[in-house]
């Protein structure tokens, strides 16, 4: 078994974004792992807004299965949270949803997937979430990274035998093997 680490900073998107969920070919550890990702990539790409700014995102679905997504750690109107029956329907698959909400708080957040999330964020769902400060303060550059660990099988592919529900308690990153076979991208 390999696992795989890839951090990756993708360009900045304005406050009006299409996020489509996709299945993806990633190169990972060396090979061409069949991924999920947010607009052909893995992250998604990072949403960058100024604080009081308002955020319309549409989730395009092109999965074969449903997809939400939830903002985590963003305070959102209940029915823009994107948790499956709770606030939100699934979004089956070639339809779309219209997020729309202020982020009144700044800070370093990240958007996910919430529907089948044990296995959809397991094998890409995600990006970054970033609420700039009215006045922000002058830096150099502000640089986000995002680590994600991909559990590979013998043959370079995802483990299907590893259950991603259980991850805190099978482990991820506290279960490596040998460091040759770590890979960071």
């Amino acid at each position: 078994m390999t696992v795989a680490l890839a951090g990756t900073r993708l360009p900045a998107a304005t406050h009006e974004l299409i996020l489509a969920p996709q299945s993806i070919k990633a190169h990972l550890a060396g090979y061409d792992v069949s991924m999920l990702g947010f607009n052909g990539g893995l992250p998604g790409p990072e949403v960058r807004m100024r604080q009081g700014q308002t955020a319309r995102i549409t989730l395009d679905n092109r999965l074969e299965e449903g997809a939400l997504v939830h903002w985590h750690g963003l305070r959102v109107p209940n029915r823009m949270d994107g948790v499956n029956v709770l606030t939100q329907d699934v979004v089956i698959p070639g339809d779309s949803y219209r997020y729309q909400f202020g982020v009144p708080d700044a800070g370093t957040y990240w958007y996910h997937s919430h529907y089948l999330s044990y296995d959809q964020v397991s094998r890409g769902l995600f990006g970054a979430f970033i609420v700039e400060e009215q006045n922000a303060p002058a830096v150099d550059h502000d640089i986000v990274v995002q680590f994600f660990d991909v559990l590979l099988d013998q043959s370079g592919q995802y483990d299907e035998a590893f259950n991603p529900a259980h991850f805190a308690t099978e482990g991820r990153i506290a279960d490596l093997p040998p460091a040759k076979s770590l890979t960071l991208m």
